[in-house]
């Protein structure tokens, strides 16, 4: 029989508050057409071909009967151009939304939804046929909607569907002959997470929610470099009214990310969810909003493009505008800005990444510069550098040498590592003998990959298992190692340019990994402190927390071995109840939408005495031990 001993009375250090977070970038369709709750595709007709080859304003967008859709652009009152359809044809006639990837939407019976669109007509007053469809005879809901003006006007309704269906579409039918004009066009689901206007789709939300994360990192990722300048992240196109948002062409629907064979020419952003949308969601999580924001740089695994050193003033203005937009009062012009757009409370902005996944002299000489101003203006701000694309080799070398340098410049500093489900058992003791001088360790990005092959790696329990004890020796280090997210989270079902990822979606469903799990376990218990604990078991790993007052104890054992263990554990402490979390599978075992809990945590109380307790071979086991709270009222 093998031995776990834990000893609460040794406390080894605090465990960082903000160990477990997620981090969102849109790839995988994960915004548009996934988190976002929006359900037209090229809602404004801004969609545009990058090399400016074709005409894709009409994209996603088709015609039915004799209608006809001609692209015309106007001047709007902030002096921005913008495109408009006008859509022309007899009775009957009218255009049809394709949706994302040309699926659609889901619906339910008695489903609400909330259509808003900005139009105007040029002649007589108009009645349109708002339908959703099968795209064929069969409707599912139908409202009448009337148009009487010659200038821009908002106007909005419900529709209510009447039974259930995958992919529904929604259609505008012209109820007279004649030409509409229209410049937006949305719909969305009435209920969405929190009942937030311009929300987030509620299914998938939930599932971030039940990861009770203690941060957000955001918007990327790859997403922030960019391809070009154009192409860069820049929050301040991201907010205002979502009808006047810039549309910016997505990064991963390169040809070359097509290694998964999917069609990504109509992945774009709408900056529907904008930073604003961000701040909130954040809220909404009980997470800190860590935002990540262009140091300058486009991707330095393609172009490598450079904002020259003596042009980084606006970039840098950008970063401080950011902080008085989240934290200002309204006194302020970035503070008032958030204010107007609903949100009187500032949003506590503590943390703000420089730059993602970017090494060498060029991006530290531009991490300098970003230092040298922010910190004198915001000192309460702490800073995230970039250690690079991996953890280890010649260029994360030089992000430990620059750190060692300017020990002082960074909070902490950003890995990452898509590495083989073997590297993460052999690094479970990477951060032991980190220096403790040096920034701290945010892991920013992380999942074991079980090929090289992007369409042949497996969302599989061994990458999984792997992982989570790899997260024991994280734990372990936890008062070095202060914050860590798997990535990426979100993919669209058939329509992915990259896996392994925590949470797969269709227009339906969605379901979580076996990695999503052990996040979920490995989040949602842990303490606040790490207490000693070993084993003489070396296919088993541990980690155990405690709260600060003493009453609960979590015990975490990663058993490697194909065999279940009898293992008796010694605790120096008395407990009333124990509450056991247990996963175990094959190694290949995989979730599905048709089997989605197919490996998932199992609970059962266990006794008290109950010695040996068996450890399952493969599995990953968190033990819940708790004392009564004595009741200490005078009578």
């Amino acid at each position: 029989m093998k031995n776990i001993t834990v000893s609460t009375k040794n406390i080894k250090h605090n465990v960082s508050p903000m160990l477990y977070g997620i981090f969102f970038e849109d790839i995988n369709y994960a915004g548009d057409g996934g988190l976002y709750g929006e359900l037209v595709a090229n809602r404004s007709f801004e969609y545009y071909d990058r090399d400016n080859a074709k005409d894709f304003h009409q994209m996603r967008w088709e015609t039915l009967g004799d209608a006809s859709i001609q692209i015309l652009t106007y001047e709007d009152e902030d002096d921005q151009d913008r495109y408009y359809a006008e859509v022309t044809g007899s009775k009957g006639s009218g255009i049809k939304n394709q949706g994302y990837c040309g699926e659609g939407f889901a619906v339910k019976e008695g489903m609400a939804f909330h259509f808003e669109c900005i139009a105007r007509i040029s002649d007589s007053p108009m009645s349109v046929k708002l339908r959703i469809t099968d795209g064929k005879a069969k409707i599912f809901s139908e409202e009448m909607l009337s148009v009487s003006n010659d200038s821009w006007q908002k106007l909005s309704l419900t529709l209510m569907t009447s039974e259930e269906y995958e992919n529904a579409y929604l259609e505008l039918i012209l109820a007279e002959s004649g030409s509409l004009e229209l410049d937006y066009v949305s719909l969305f689901p009435k209920e969405t997470f929190n009942n937030r206007v311009n929300g987030m789709r509620k299914d998938m939300a939930d599932m971030l929610a039940g990861l009770t994360p203690k941060f957000l990192r955001f918007p990327g990722g790859c997403i922030v470099e960019g391809r070009n300048f154009p192409n860069m992240y820049n929050w301040k196109d991201t907010i205002g009214p979502v009808e006047k948002r810039r549309t910016n062409w997505n990064r991963w629907q390169m040809e070359e990310y097509q290694q998964c064979d999917r069609d990504s020419g109509d992945y774009f952003q709408s900056y529907g969810i904008g930073f604003y949308e961000y701040f909130l969601l954040s809220e909404d999580l009980g997470a800190k909003p860590v935002p990540i924001v262009n140091a300058g740089m486009t991707c330095q695994w393609h172009e490598g493009l450079l904002v020259p050193m003596d042009e980084l003033d606006p970039w840098i203005q950008d970063v401080l505008d950011l902080i008085e937009f989240a934290n200002g009062d309204s006194t302020t012009q970035w503070g008032k800005k958030r204010i107007e757009m609903g949100h009187t409370e500032p949003f506590n902005l503590e943390y703000i990444g420089i730059g993602n996944e970017q090494w060498g002299k060029v991006y530290f000489d531009r991490y300098e510069k970003f230092y040298e101003i922010i910190s004198e203006k915001h000192p309460e701000i702490k800073l995230i550098t970039s250690a690079g694309w991996t953890a280890d080799g010649n260029d994360f070398d030089e992000a430990v040498a620059w750190m060692e340098n300017n020990k002082e410049k960074a909070y902490a500093v950003d890995e990452h590592f898509y590495k083989s489900p073997q590297w993460f058992l052999d690094s479970i003791h990477r951060y032991d003998d980190y220096d403790r001088t040096m920034p701290k360790v945010f892991a920013g990005e992380y999942a074991a990959h079980t090929t090289d092959v992007i369409p042949d790696r497996k969302n599989n329990w061994y990458a999984a298992l792997t992982e989570a004890a790899f997260l024991t020796g994280v734990e372990n280090n936890s008062d070095h190692v202060v914050m860590t997210c798997y990535a990426p989270l979100f993919a669209r079902d058939n329509h992915q340019q990259w896996q392994p990822d925590l949470i797969w979606f269709n227009n339906s469903q969605c379901f979580g990994t076996p990695s999503y799990y052990v996040q979920q376990l490995f989040a949602n218990y842990v303490g606040d402190q790490l207490v000693e604990s070993q084993t003489d078991d070396e296919d088993v790993h541990v980690s155990a927390t405690m709260d600060e007052d003493g009453l609960r104890m979590v015990l975490k054992v990663v058993n490697l071995s194909e065999e279940d263990k009898a293992v008796s554990v010694n605790v120096d402490d008395t407990y009333d109840k124990i509450t056991k979390y247990a996963i175990t599978a094959h190694l290949d075992a995989e979730n599905s939408f048709a089997e989605p809990t197919n490996v998932c945590p199992e609970t059962r109380e266990v006794a008290i005495d109950d010695k040996p307790l068996t450890i399952k071979g493969n599995s990953v086991t968190v033990l819940i031990m708790e004392k009564k709270l004595l009741d200490t009222r005078l009578i």
